[in-house]
Parts: structure tokens; sequence; C-alpha cells
């Protein structure tokens, strides 16, 4: 299961303020990810991103893992019992020009296993293998495993409430018609709370963003983005290479009131219509549990058999 690594992304931002332009090649390390039962490529519906871990023997291989939502591969995506998806199709730029659509089965078990998921069933993180060879001349970037954030990078970069953030994924208002177009949108940490907050009916690890996000954003890289004042007190004008915050879940609803016509004579007490806003606070699942899926016993095993 040896994977080849086409390119590797590491972001330095050299900056005086927290307004650093984002570099272009951000939006190559996200493909957009298309699902549906009868295994067609009808449905855009999430977002996905590779990271790569590479081979300690030879040089320029590396393991390759498509990254996503575990909601997003799940037929139910409120249920995380429900059967899996039979296979993905992701919507890959070419270097040439335009994109490719390229399917991927999903196997979640037996000697040609490809998709993980973490211990933790509340962990809202799928890894699926992925052979960038299969990929025929895509333009696409995969970041470096080193570039998930660490508890040693919260505390060394001093990422805090307040710290810059933004992620990079799918706007279902305009995907492209002759190539896809990822939206970045930008966002500070809003909490890092010590209990489980509940999303989707279940209680789950994670960081509050203050971000809009919304559909199809599910399984898009969040960066942490420290700038030169993110220490009170000191100045650096080289800047920290950017992390992995983690991934995108989803946006807290709000529930408002929808008005009635004057015109409409209520006869009983039906319940009160209302609609779902967006609260502008985003769900992150914090990078770490990539990190312990990437390096699970089954993971680890394949890579040690597959130099």
């Amino acid at each position: 299961m040896r994977r080849y690594l086409l390119g590797i992304l590491f972001i330095v931002f050299y900056t005086t303020g927290f307004c650093a332009v984002v570099p272009n090649d951000i939006t190559k390390t996200v493909v957009f990810i298309y699902k549906d039962a009868s295994g067609s490529q009808t449905q855009a519906d999430g977002t996905g991103f590779i990271v790569s871990i590479p081979s300690p023997i030879v040089p320029d291989r590396s393991w390759c893992y498509l990254i996503t939502a575990k909601h997003v591969v799940h037929t139910n995506s409120n249920d995380f019992n429900s059967p899996l998806y039979p296979s993905l199709w992701i919507r890959v730029n070419k270097k040439s020009g335009g994109y490719g659509m390229y399917k991927i089965d999903i196997i979640p078990s037996g000697k040609l296993r490809d998709i993980y998921f973490h211990s933790d069933i509340s962990v809202d993180i799928a890894v699926i293998s992925i052979n960038l060879d299969g990929i025929d001349n895509g333009d696409i970037l995969a970041l470096p495993e080193q570039m998930l954030t660490s508890a040693d990078d919260m505390k060394n970069l001093n990422i805090g409430i307040g710290t810059d953030m933004f992620f990079t994924g799918m706007f279902t208002g305009f995907i492209g018609e002759k190539k896809s177009y990822p939206i970045v949108r930008f966002g500070k940490l809003a909490m890092i709370p010590d209990e489980n907050i509940t999303f989707a009916g279940m209680p789950a690890e994670g960081y509050l963003m203050e971000a809009f996000a919304f559909g199809g954003n599910s399984g898009s890289p969040v960066f942490f983005y420290p700038s030169a004042d993110n220490t009170p007190g000191s100045f650096n004008l080289s800047g920290p290479i950017v992390k992995i915050a983690g991934l995108m879940r989803g946006f807290f609803g709000d529930a408002e009131q929808i008005q009635l016509l004057q015109t409409q004579i209520a006869t009983s007490k039906p319940p009160i219509p209302v609609s779902l806003g967006n609260t502008g606070i985003a769900f992150v699942v914090p990078a770490k549990f990539i990190s312990e899926i990437l390096h699970s016993p089954d993971l680890n095993y394949i890579r040690q058999i597959n130099h």
C-alpha cells in the first residue's frame, strides 16, 4: 500500500500583521466530494484534503490519505451507525486545465480495506487511503503530517482565544463549470472548552471558530494562522509555519421564528414554524484526532509491511 507523493505544501507567512494574504496554492490542497447511493457522481456534498506520511526508507515516496468528515461518507449523515456509501467521487483540477472525476471505492474491512475511523465514535473524521498516481495530471498538493497541530504546537505557538484561522473548501453557490474554485473563509478561535460540546445531538471534543461555514464545507481543512502579534509583547518578522487546526464539521444553527401573514387566521395552536439560521460559529474537530487515526495500529502495521 505504498503511496507516491505528487506535492507537499509548506506554507510560511512573512508578515508584519495578521492581515497577510494566503498563498494561491492553498486552494490546491482540497478536493470536492460527490456521492450518491447508486454509485453515480451527481451529488456535490463535501470537501476533502490530502495528508501525507513519508516513507522512512524510500526517498520521495509517501503514503497519502484523503481526509474528510465521517458524516460525509455515511448514508445518514446524522447516524454514524448507518451504512457507508459504496463509493465516493472526488473532483480534482488538472494541471492541463479543466477537472477530472475520480471514483474511490469504500472498503470498510478485509485485506483491501481503505477507510479508517477513530475508536471514539463521536470523532467526525474519515481517513481513506488514496493513490495519487491514479489521479492523472492532478493539480493537487498534499499536506505533510507535520502540519497537524499537536499539544506542543498549541503551547509553543501561543495558540489561544483570538488566534486567526481560515478554512478552504466547496462553496455550493459556485463550484465552477470548467474547473473547481474552492473558497477561503476567515475567522478566529472563539472557544477551547475543557468539556465536550453537543453538536448534531452528540457530545464531542472540539474547538469553536468564529466563522460562517455552510453546506459543502464539511471536511474542509481548517488552519491556525498565527500572526506576528500572536504573542503579547513580541514581534516576529519571519512568522510561524501555518498549522492544520483540524477539520470543519459544520455550523451551529439558531432557531428563528417565521412571521405568519396577518391574513392567516389560526384556528388551533400548531408548532411555531422556525428556520435554521447560521450563528456564525463553526465546530472544528481537532487535528490530534487525524494524527491518532493515521497512527492507529492498523495503519502503522500496513505502512510497516509496505515500505
